[in-house]
């Protein structure tokens, strides 16, 4: 029992004692009043009866008509007229039950009625004695009606003041629940600021837990900062804020080997000539600002994507990678960017003008980062020599089943009806080759061929069906749960959070699934997530009422956010593909990962390391305190046994 409930208990037991108390004085003071109205009332009508006897004829007849007229006009129980001698000559007598009084009242509160005694006289001699006893049914009768208007006032009276302590805890307590939640939501990562109470004795304590509030979001704030620093130490140019090469080539890896990321792109670099020239004449601090200036004109060149990666390659070698982007596009992208930056206007002197050399290779999945690097190396020498741009075709032309909007519309719709779509999964596995799940992603057959999420869910989101997408992908995941006993992990695109109809689809899902929704985790890549994490709350609230879990994959880039996942009861994230390549050769992804950790077990968040390629990364990965390992190396310990 609450201290807050124990004390209203205790005040109101209490009130109730002295209530009670104050009822019972109060019958107890009209009981002897009313014994004191029965003695007087007996010793009334004994001393009248006397006197009319010792003024009349002292015949037996006369002394029974004025017993028998005093009995019937009066409240008596009982009239007497006995001789000297004690013989009773006159007596009159009625049943002196009190008529609607419960018998517990007469029990609890007995009344002694004494009788009124009086001698009759004929001049100085004694005749006999009168002896009368008060009917005690009145004064029942009266304490009964009495009792009743006071048990009701003091019902009334305890009733209120009931409502009024009552009342008056509530005012108390609201700060304190305030206080409480504000606690546990600093324990959730939500840091909240409450108001003052009124209550003088608990604002010191309201203005502690505001202190430490603001205290721990400054601590997350700046270890947040801190990650950030180091993400962009390990993976960024200190002159130009761009990706530097080893970054860049993790993003080339990721997009190369992400079965959720379109299976072709294009991979351009394009090469400011003649950096030696421009460092001896303008020297090196202006040559820094140049490049640094250049690398902001190729960056307002882009066009705005979630996965466009622009890196400095080295020296004034500057690389652009964009999924899902045709050679034709690449090409015009890279005019572009060249016009932007030439609108710069650096010449050095009459005899050496900068040129720039530029070149764009289409990629698909099947290439290998090393060989896809070469190539755009030797597009570019082609430039160099040739002048101009070079784009370069490069495999087959990536698989386009149906053209325009239109006809994807009916391709996935028809799907979607026939359910057409199928799921395949990749393991996520601990450190030590134990299953955490496995993680299903939508497939679709359509024209011989199978279509991945990256082929079909740009088409879908643009369409306006990748929610109906993502229900089939659970509803398939779901299925599965029947066939076995590991827990599943399904994607949906972050679009779909805020489509109309998915939460309500994703609720009756997981009803569905009764208790096997605790072995769902629904995953959302962070890289479609907006500052604002705009629909996780909702989806949080839809899992947790199911028991299901809540995952962010793809993680790396919105590290301010952690504190505020964790309090949507975030079961895991996974790092991104990009910051795990070559891990155990790169001690500023190194530095940052670990930092990525820390916090998260600190926050109880699990942390997963996507596409793990080799045995190396996978053990470094570990040593960084990474709990979970998903990519071509679990695939292969998980084939091994």
């Amino acid at each position: 029992m609450s201290l807050l409930r124990r004390l209203w208990v205790s005040v109101v037991v209490a009130m109730a004692v002295v209530l009670v108390g104050a009822f019972a004085v109060s019958l107890i003071t009209a009981r002897s009043y009313f014994e004191q109205q029965l003695t007087a009332q007996a010793g009334d009508g004994a001393v009248s009866l006397a006197l009319s006897m010792s003024q009349q004829s002292k015949d037996v007849a006369t002394m029974e008509l004025l017993v028998t007229a005093l009995f019937d006009g009066g409240h008596y129980s009982q009239i007497r007229f006995t001789d000297p001698a004690g013989r009773v000559l006159v007596e009159r007598t009625q049943d002196d039950a009190a008529e609607g009084v419960p018998g517990w009242l007469v029990a609890l509160v007995p009344m002694e009625a004494r009788p009124g005694q009086a001698l009759v006289s004929d001049g100085w001699r004694q005749v006999g004695k009168v002896s009368v006893v008060a009917a005690r049914s009145y004064a029942y009768r009266s304490l009964w009606r009495g009792a009743l208007q006071l048990g009701s006032v003091m019902l009334a009276i305890g009733l209120f003041w009931a409502m009024a302590v009552s009342m008056l805890l509530r005012w108390v307590r609201r700060p304190l629940d305030e206080m409480a939640e504000q606690a546990e939501a600093i324990g959730a990562g939500q840091f909240r600021v409450i108001d003052e109470p009124k209550v003088v004795e608990l604002q010191s304590m309201a203005r502690a837990l505001n202190r430490m509030s603001e205290r721990i979001r400054a601590l997350f704030s700046e270890q947040a900062g801190r990650i950030a620093r180091l993400r962009d130490e390990g993976s960024h140019d200190d002159g130009t804020g761009l990706l530097n090469r080893a970054a860049f080539n993790g993003e080339l890896r990721r997009v190369l080997s992400d079965p959720d990321v379109a299976p072709g792109g294009c991979l351009a670099v394009l090469r400011i000539a003649d950096l030696v020239v421009l460092n001896q004449k303008l020297g090196r601090a202006r040559t820094d600002e140049w490049l640094s200036a250049v690398a902001d004109a190729l960056k307002d060149g882009l066009e705005a994507g979630d996965d466009v990666a622009l890196g400095r390659l080295g020296g004034a070698e500057f690389g652009v990678l964009v999924p899902g982007m045709g050679l034709a596009d690449g090409r015009a992208m890279l005019e572009r960017l060249c016009s932007a930056v030439t609108a710069l206007d650096l010449e050095v002197d009459a005899a050496h003008r900068l040129h720039l050399d530029a070149a764009a290779v289409a990629y698909r999945r099947d290439d290998t980062p090393g060989e896809l690097m070469a190539r755009v190396d030797s597009a570019l020498m082609r430039a160099e020599a040739e002048g101009g741009i070079v784009a370069e075709p490069g495999g087959s032309p990536l698989p386009i089943p149906v053209p325009g909007a239109a006809g994807w519309r009916e391709m996935l719709e028809g799907a979607l009806a026939r359910h057409e779509f199928t799921l395949t999964s990749y393991p996520v596995l601990t450190t030590d080759g134990g299953l955490v799940h496995r993680e299903y992603m939508l497939r679709l057959p359509a024209a011989g061929a199978v279509l991945t999420a990256g082929q079909f869910m740009p088409a879908a989101v643009r369409v306006g069906l990748a929610a109906a997408c993502d229900l089939e992908a659970l509803r398939l995941g779901i299925a599965r749960l029947g066939e076995s006993s590991e827990p599943i992990a399904i994607n949906v695109a972050p679009r779909s959070l805020i489509e109309a109809g998915f939460l309500d689809g994703l609720d009756i899902l997981l009803a569905t699934a009764g208790a096997g929704a605790s072995r769902i985790a629904v995953e959302v890549s962070e890289r479609g997530l907006d500052a604002s994490l705009a629909g996780l709350e909702a989806l949080a609230e839809v899992l947790a009422r199911h028991g299901a879990h809540l995952g962010i994959e793809h993680f790396g880039r919105q590290l301010a956010a952690l504190p505020r996942l964790y309090a949507l009861r975030l079961a895991y994230l996974k790092l991104d593909g990009s910051f795990v390549a070559s891990l155990h050769e790169n001690p500023g992804h190194q530095r940052l990962v670990k930092a990525i950790v820390d916090v998260a077990h600190g926050l109880e968040v699990a942390v997963y390391a996507e596409q793990v390629h080799t045995a190396e990364e996978w053990a470094a990965a570990r040593d960084l305190g990474v709990s979970g390992m998903t990519g071509p190396e679990a695939s292969r310990r998980l084939a091994a046994g």
